[in-house]
């Protein structure tokens, strides 16, 4: 696919996405089925870029199962309407506008990633049509409010459960409809032209079901017969973009006010992006008009041909099917049928020749695991769509990673687990994000908006941790957040005006033993030597835990050891250093001495010689002399 293509491709991503919004459904059983649409979307742009057909052809056949499994679970769900309470329902809707928002977010974040790459006029026509998605969004999560107020009004049980059967017959073909806008997207890059019309597949088997003498059947076509001509309108009319073109119009009126109030600026590159943006809207709109008006000839054609027709005919016009590929209402076989036949075409268009694939009632060979192979070996298909390969002699199953090697199936209790380019990763049934775990006791990532993992929850010496705008922390039994940051003892609570205020710091935990506990001789000596030395060596392992704490211990007391000598050599330069610079001191105090008493005898008129003499004497004379020599003064 070339860049042109894979440029429009992006443009095709968001059509679909409007046409979940058409129709606000209810996902009565807390599902989101148009989350396989978008990833198949998503994927298949991909898959087209590197010209995969392998995984191409997986893909599409993915959907298809999907679209199986998805009708299978409705009729599932349809047999208990009558035991279906109230909360249910509501729950559902709660779900339905979660899983939409969900939805949106992952749509924007797929759309910034991508749009980095346009020109400046690819990208404000792509941001033209994230905003008019956006608005959608927001009309559809207020009807469904809507329809929330409304079910908690019906007071008769016989109400609630006839509105429950409408909006699941709703559900039904929103999801046909959904599939056949994926299909019709595709045919824009695989040409089916040369293998066969996609929509012929169904009028071929409907029109085989007149001629069936099953039960199922004939309930299908008294089915048929009742709604007279609601099945030929029944897609042309949810084609018909009303909810689209609505928001398209609001935003053609928006823009054109902002360019009257900066007209006259003509130069403005403002203004000329704002006018680029509005003529690219218009086209859209005059699209989408040029198809309402086809659309409503083609149901007068349709119309008309059911008059000419018996009463026991159904409708055969050239334009009946021409855009329904997906029909839920046809009975489990035809169903499977259906999809096989689809497949044969894909696979022909994809590879222009009959694959080394067998393609034979795809749900079967789910139901049976029917097996295959490709160069990594024998596989079968699961119920989650995924390939599961055996090895000869080997009990265990496998599954490729994100490197395409096969690894053992680690399926649990809580989650099942898929690969993609990121790693291992398992559904959030409440957020329906993917959290990747590389492992049963790995810590567990989810993808930001720019596409970088960022880590929720980790296990630890035993403790969960989880992460937050605050950081990191953990539940304790009174079922508070306690925050502690990784290799500290500190731990912090939040005070409820988002402050974390420590309640517990590393003195806490090491406090040396009291004095007056009864001791002996031989602690008392360990005490006095090791104790020190111990205690603050196992601290640094408790702080650090190492891989070997042994190992780790010995060497910080060595390294302590070495430490302490070095300390104890440190303070012994040190004294003696002092001891130098006292000696120093006093020998600098005396000389100053000497020369103060040298100055004060010159100035009085003494001579050196008589100074040094009279020192010399005064030094040298004794007590008793000094006693001696008064007493003979006194007599």
């Amino acid at each position: 696919m070339d860049e042109e293509k894979s440029i429009q491709f992006l443009f095709d991503i968001t059509k679909e996405i409007k046409y979940f919004y058409e129709t606000p459904v209810i996902f009565l059983t807390q599902q989101d089925f148009s989350d396989n649409i978008f990833n198949a979307m998503c994927s298949m742009r991909s898959a087209l870029q590197e010209e995969s057909k392998t995984q191409i052809i997986d893909i599409i056949v993915d959907f298809h199962i999907q679209w199986l499994y998805a009708i299978r679970d409705l009729e599932q769900f349809s047999k208990r309407i009558n035991d279906l309470s109230r909360e249910e329902v509501y729950e559902a809707v709660s779900y339905t506008i979660d899983a939409m928002s969900n939805r949106l977010k992952y749509y924007q974040r797929y759309m910034s990633k991508h749009r980095l790459k346009l020109s400046n006029e690819k990208q404000a026509c792509l941001s033209a049509d994230m905003e008019i998605v956006e608005e959608m969004h927001k009309e559809v999560i207020q009807t469904l409010l809507n329809k929330l107020k409304c079910f908690r009004t019906y007071d008769s049980n016989d109400e609630f459960k006839i509105k429950v059967k409408d909006n699941l017959e709703e559900l039904l073909h929103w999801i046909d409809k959904i599939n056949d806008g994926l299909a019709n997207h595709l045919t824009k890059y695989i040409s089916v032209s040369l293998t066969g019309d996609l929509t012929k597949t169904l009028q071929q088997i409907v029109e085989e079901l007149k001629f069936s003498k099953s039960p199922s059947v004939q309930r299908v076509l008294e089915n048929l017969k009742e709604k007279g001509t609601e099945l030929s309108t029944m897609i042309r009319c949810t084609a018909v973009h009303k909810l689209e073109i609505s928001k398209v119009v609001e935003k053609i009126n928006l823009l054109e006010d902002r360019i009257s109030r900066l007209q006259g600026e003509t130069s403005s590159a403002a203004l000329l992006a704002l006018q680029h943006k509005k003529e690219y809207l218009e086209r859209g709109l005059a699209s989408l008009e040029s198809l309402k008006i086809t659309l409503r000839k083609l149901n007068e054609v349709a119309d008309l041909q059911l008059e000419e027709l018996d009463e026991d005919k159904i409708c055969s016009c050239e334009d009946f099917y021409q855009l329904r590929i997906f029909n839920h209402s046809l009975p489990t076989e035809e169903r499977e049928r259906l999809v096989t036949e689809l497949c044969y075409i894909w696979d022909l268009a994809v590879f222009g020749e009959r694959s080394h694939k067998s393609i034979i009632s795809i749900l079967s060979a789910v139901d049976m695991k029917e097996e295959f192979s490709d160069e990594l070996g024998t596989y079968y298909i699961d119920e989650h769509s995924r390939k599961i390969y055996k090895i000869p002699d080997d009990e265990t199953f496998y599954q490729p990673n994100e490197h395409n090697i096969l690894v053992p199936l680690k399926d649990d209790e809580q989650h099942i687990y898929f690969y993609d380019e990121c790693g291992r990763y398992f559904i959030d049934q409440k957020t329906r994000q993917r959290v990747y775990k590389a492992h049963d006791t790995a810590s567990e990532y989810v993808m930001d908006s720019s596409g970088i993992l960022l880590k929720i929850k980790e296990e630890r010496d035993g403790i969960i941790y989880y992460y937050d705008n605050y950081g990191r922390y953990y539940i304790n039994s009174d079922g508070k957040h306690i925050y502690r940051e990784a290799d500290s003892v500190s731990e912090y609570e939040n005070d409820g005006l988002g402050n974390l205020v420590r309640i517990r710091s590393h003195l806490d935990i090491f406090n040396p033993c009291p004095d007056d506990f009864p001791v002996t001789e031989d602690f008392k000596y360990l005490k006095a030597s090791v104790a020190i030395a111990l205690r603050e060596c196992i601290a640094d392992v408790i702080l650090h835990q190492p891989d070997d704490p042994i190992k780790y211990l010995s060497t910080r007391l060595v390294k302590y050891r070495e430490n302490m000598e070095l300390k104890e050599k440190r303070a012994q330069e040190q004294e003696e250093l002092e001891i130098e610079r006292e000696i120093r001191i006093s020998e600098e105090r005396a000389a100053e001495e000497r020369a103060n008493m040298e100055a004060a005898l010159l100035a009085q008129g003494g001579s050196e010689a008589s100074y040094d003499s009279n020192l010399i004497k005064y030094t040298s004379m004794q007590p008793d002399d000094t006693v001696s020599v008064g007493a003979s003064s006194v007599n």
